[in-house]
């Protein structure tokens, strides 16, 4: 992803403000880099900590000098993050950032800088520990904090932050910029979803191991949709011997129950004459609104079922309960 340009086309604000920061010298200490999933918060907040260790910033990061690249293969001790995406960031994490940042840096730079991706997946302990280091800034220490949802994160932590707020991409408009980059038209709609930036769409589609995950699934998903139409009973079969064995990762279900969500809500839009965002499946979609009896409630329990993949639920108990609930309400 070529995060300059996506800032200056899409964020000019964050990208202006940034640059006359850096080249003014008067960065804040800590950033809070907010936007809903979608938004490329990682990738922003990487880029924005590279422009200030950049050997030849340009004038933010350049990607090719050896601090970049350093950076960019975890090796550089004066950069240090943890992914809140990947797993919960523990108070032990902060205590390994204090404890790190107390010695002298490592680079004649002289700069430390840490990042916490999705810090609403801290641990309340992680939360108090981070409040208390960031009351205490410190000169050449810089913070790169990323949320999903600013709501439930402590007013005291967003008030010691500047705040960049990552606007949405309007999706019919990241549609048509990923069907330019040679992206199917029915894999922009789906992935939209997903990402709300075109070329992070494109860098997936021609990512072999993430497309497996997505492909895997989308197939899974019209083989059980279109024996869904055809008839319940063949649905429930399809799901339990060609589906189920095809979504054994918690990647692949979650694409499932996420492209799910979209079917069941453009057939929402379907019934209500509203516009489709899934325009290439207008034609199941149409089938289907003939078929499901009560959309919203089915689109409800469909959503509580997405939450118990991060429950270790058995996936394919999870598919059971969708397609059981599903098929009964086929008429």
């Amino acid at each position: 992803m070529q995060v300059e340009e996506y800032l200056k086309k899409y964020q000019p604000v964050i990208y202006q403000t940034f640059i006359r920061q850096l080249q003014s010298g008067k960065l804040s200490h800590a950033y809070l880099i907010s936007g809903n999933p979608g938004t490329p918060l990682y990738e922003v907040a990487m880029f924005l900590a590279k422009s200030i260790l950049c050997d030849d910033p340009e004038p933010l990061a350049c990607n090719s000098c050896i601090t970049c690249l350093r950076i960019e293969d975890e090796n550089y001790p004066d950069f240090i993050c943890f992914d809140g995406s990947k797993e919960s960031i523990k108070k032990e994490a902060v205590s390994l950032i204090e404890s790190m940042f107390e010695k002298e840096a490592f680079e004649a730079k002289g700069i430390k800088i840490y990042m916490l991706h999705l810090i609403e997946n801290m641990t309340d302990e992680a939360k108090n520990s981070l409040l208390k280091f960031l009351e205490e800034p410190h000169p050449n220490i810089y913070a790169f904090l990323t949320t999903n949802n600013e709501n439930i994160i402590l007013p005291t932590i967003i008030s010691r932050c500047q705040n960049f707020h990552i606007k949405s991409i309007n999706r019919q408009r990241v549609i048509d910029d990923a069907i330019m980059l040679n992206v199917k038209d029915e894999d922009a709609e789906f992935l939209s979803y997903f990402y709300n930036e075109p070329n992070l769409i494109y860098e997936l589609v021609n990512d072999e191991d993430e497309f497996e995950y997505y492909s895997s699934a989308k197939k899974s998903l019209f083989t059980f949709l279109e024996a869904f139409i055809r008839n319940k009973r063949e649905a429930i079969f399809i799901a339990q011997n060609k589906v189920s064995p095809l979504l054994g990762s918690k990647e692949a279900l979650r694409f499932f129950i996420d492209m799910l969500t979209q079917i069941l809500e453009d057939v929402l839009n379907y019934l209500n004459h509203q516009p489709l965002i899934l325009k290439s499946n207008e034609k199941i979609i149409a089938s289907l609104s003939e078929k499901i009896n009560n959309p919203n409630e089915i689109l409800l329990e469909v959503l509580k079922c997405r939450g118990l993949i991060n429950l270790n639920v058995n996936p394919a108990l999870i598919l059971d309960h969708i397609v059981y609930h599903l098929a009964g309400e086929n008429k």
